[in-house]
């Protein structure tokens, strides 16, 4: 192993992914070795135990376990962290992604599935956000997370609540804002209606919505509150589909790059109609419902969505995932720090549950991701590429 000073500056976390540790937890013989291990470094005793303990359990707890086991489990590991206060934060671990995927579940566990996909992802150039107004002037935003305020009139916008940017208001003329891969944006509209705008998207919007209708066109990704007005139906416009609100919340997932686009429902009600057949009958969604049309396609595929946080989490720095495949995490992850990353994947590999606190940088992202998922990555020049261990 490690000379013992590379551990004396470890944290629970750090003993967690280092591999010749979770080697020395995993060998039946080591017990002594690790007995040792631990009299060596008495002062990192109760991080190493609560790790080993946790490394334990990924070893010894399947998914085929049942719900009252992995409860058990859970309850056994939380009194454990109530006798030592200190450790405030639980389970901070693997880069930051969290053990607790539901109640009563302290585990990751993993479902195999066939797959044999080799994905590549390509970061845009790293820039700032850019907001251009109708008059084509363009306001560059240099902060990783942006908020805009369009007052009600339209006439002014308010930036990260310090600036202050004046704008004409005419007809039938659209403001862009467009946040590059690596940044977020949250833009609240003249009507209230708030957007989060994800990495790489794009939302065109007028300074002030004139008429009988508020219509705005996104590319990429965006979570929607629509402020209510019955007598103005909202109505969100991508490559692939149309969508009418009905006063609700909801993400849209439209992005150029993938194969299909997504309407997933939180609260309230829409409906959608694709573009390339708008003389369709409208398709409703209901609240924990998802809604995904293929590229090309023009027939919408329903399907039930047990936790709806698993599409919106993102605007709050999370991304969190069940049964997912680990080449579909690694391309959100690639979108929100700007980097392309590699996945070669043989059959058999498993998806994975898990939540992401994409505030962590992202060498202790792919670390956690890495680890349970059971592979390794490695930079190579300007990308990462993961593979089987």
């Amino acid at each position: 192993m490690k000379d013992l000073e590379h551990y004396k500056s470890c944290s629970q976390d750090d003993f967690i992914v280092d591999e010749e540790f979770r080697e020395l937890v995993r060998d039946a013989d080591s017990s002594d070795r690790l007995a040792e291990f631990i009299r060596k470094l008495p002062e990192k005793s109760d991080e190493i135990n609560l790790a080993v303990k946790i490394i334990k359990g990924l070893q010894l707890h399947p998914i085929k376990q049942s719900p009252e086991k992995k409860e058990e489990l859970w309850l056994e590991i939380l009194l454990e962290q109530k006798k030592k206060p200190q450790f405030a934060l639980l389970f901070s671990v693997a880069a930051s992604l969290l053990l607790l995927i539901g109640l009563g579940s302290a585990i990751f566990y993993f479902s195999v599935e066939k797959s044999n996909k080799q994905v590549i992802v390509s970061g845009a150039a790293l820039n700032d956000a850019r907001l251009i107004l109708a008059n084509g002037q363009t306001v560059l935003i240099t902060s990783k997370e942006s908020k805009l305020r369009i007052s009600a009139n339209g006439t002014k916008i308010v930036l990260n609540d310090t600036s202050d940017i004046a704008q004409s208001v005419k007809k039938d003329e659209l403001n862009q804002m467009i946040v590059p891969f690596g940044k977020r944006s949250n833009i609240i509209l003249s009507d209230g209606t708030q957007v989060f705008l994800n990495s790489g998207s794009k939302l065109e919007f007028p300074p002030v919505f004139i008429g009988k209708s508020r219509e705005v066109t996104v590319e990429g990704e965006a979570y929607f509150e629509v402020a209510p007005d019955k007598e103005k139906p909202f109505y969100v416009k991508t490559d692939a589909f149309k969508l009418k609100v009905y006063g609700t919340k909801f993400n849209v997932q439209a992005y150029r790059s993938d194969d299909a686009s997504n309407i997933v429902l939180v609260e309230g009600k829409v409906s959608m109609n694709s573009v390339r057949e708008m003389d369709s009958h409208e398709v409703f969604l209901a609240p924990n419902q998802k809604a995904s049309i293929s590229r090309g396609n023009t027939n919408f595929i329903i399907t039930n969505v047990e936790n709806t946080d698993n599409y919106i989490a993102w605007k709050e720095g999370y991304l969190t995932f069940t049964n997912e495949e680990i080449s579909n995490v690694l391309k959100r992850v690639s979108r929100y720090y700007n980097v392309e990353i590699v996945t070669d994947l043989p059959e058999n590999k498993e998806k994975i549950y898990g939540k992401l606190d994409l505030k962590d940088n992202l060498e202790r992202v792919l670390e956690g991701i890495a680890f349970i998922s059971k592979t390794k990555y490695q930079k190579q020049t300007d990308k990462y590429v993961f593979m089987v261990e």
